[in-house]
């Protein structure tokens, strides 16, 4: 499941947020949150974009996987990144 990690180099095994959206074919790109990097990043923890199947972030086929009955599927994305 690919994923976007955010936090300082070198830093690992730290207190982590973690963001996923993946519903109604519509993608959502990493970004930098400034709230996000003051009040977080810069205080050493991490954050994460997870690319969940049924957002439209590689197309049709990637989100139409997790629609109806492939449900789970969006969390089971979910969990593999966490």
């Amino acid at each position: 499941v690919p994923y976007f990690l955010m936090r300082r180099q070198g830093v690992t095994n730290v207190p982590t947020l973690m963001y996923a959206y993946g519903g109604f074919g519509i993608p959502v790109l990493p970004a930098y949150l400034a709230n996000a990097g003051v009040a977080w990043l810069e205080r050493g923890g991490a954050y994460v974009e997870a690319n969940i199947r049924g957002g439209g972030e590689f197309g049709p086929a990637w989100s139409d996987t997790a629609r109806k009955a492939g449900r789970l599927k969006a969390y089971e994305d979910l969990e593999a990144v966490a």
